[in-house]
């Protein structure tokens, strides 16, 4: 009996070995765009989101060039590249738990938040607010808020769990994904207005507001991750 090995590789990974894979035959020169994402998505029987996480993968290991609003370039094969980042966790995935936890999280500390918390938001946002009149963005200012809120809701578990999220942050295809996010000022200034309302909402103690800013919030990054980038 003759069977196949099963690969519990992630589906995002297993398509970007095949774009690389295609690179390294020789398929697409050096500096050539690839095909658009939806096109990629159609050959590939895949979703598109699926097909720019793949596409990321490839950029943190040097193989392609990823251009917001643009398209994906093939880099000079030349310089070679690392292996792909096959060990983190799909950003989207992480995205979509996040987004059950952290509006519930939001309005439980609305009820509970002490003064020290209360204050470490508002540094916390003056903070983002500075970096964003640069021009810049901290994720580390972003997970401090966030987090913040969550040790705030009074639940260990639930900050816990959150913890683990952000922590997948710090992955290499995660932590490149919102890069691309914080290049777009029109996102920039979106999240940072968001987090002015998550915060107000926190602070006068209005639960239901409170879930419903964090809600909008986590909807917005979603769909701007998912937003066609070609």
């Amino acid at each position: 009996m003759k069977l196949q090995a099963v690969s519990n590789r992630k589906l995002y990974i297993q398509i970007a070995d095949q774009i690389r894979d295609q690179i390294l035959a020789g398929t697409v020169d050096g500096g050539q765009q690839l095909p658009s994402e939806r096109d990629l998505a159609v050959s590939l029987g895949v979703s598109r989101p699926t097909v720019r996480e793949a596409l990321i993968a490839l950029e943190v290991a040097g193989f392609v060039e990823v251009r917001v609003g643009v398209g994906a370039f093939v880099r000079d094969r030349s310089r070679g590249g690392v292996p792909l980042p096959d060990q983190g966790h799909s950003p989207i995935e992480i995205m979509r738990v996040r987004r059950l936890l952290e509006p519930e999280a939001a309005a439980l500390a609305s009820q509970t938040i002490s003064p020290e918390g209360t204050s470490r938001l508002g540094e916390t946002m003056r903070s983002m607010q500075a970096e964003a009149a640069k021009g810049g963005w901290s994720s580390e200012s972003d997970r401090v808020l966030h987090m913040t809120i969550a040790e705030a809701s009074g639940n260990s578990m639930l900050r816990e769990v959150l913890d683990i999220l952000w922590s997948s942050r710090s992955e290499e295809v995660d932590t490149r994904f919102h890069e691309h996010l914080a290049a777009m000022p029109e996102v920039r200034e979106h999240i940072l207005d968001d987090h002015g309302k998550i915060v107000g909402a926190i602070v006068a103690g209005n639960g239901e507001a409170a879930r419903e800013a964090m809600a909008a919030h986590l909807d917005f990054v979603t769909a701007a991750m998912l937003k066609a980038w070609d």
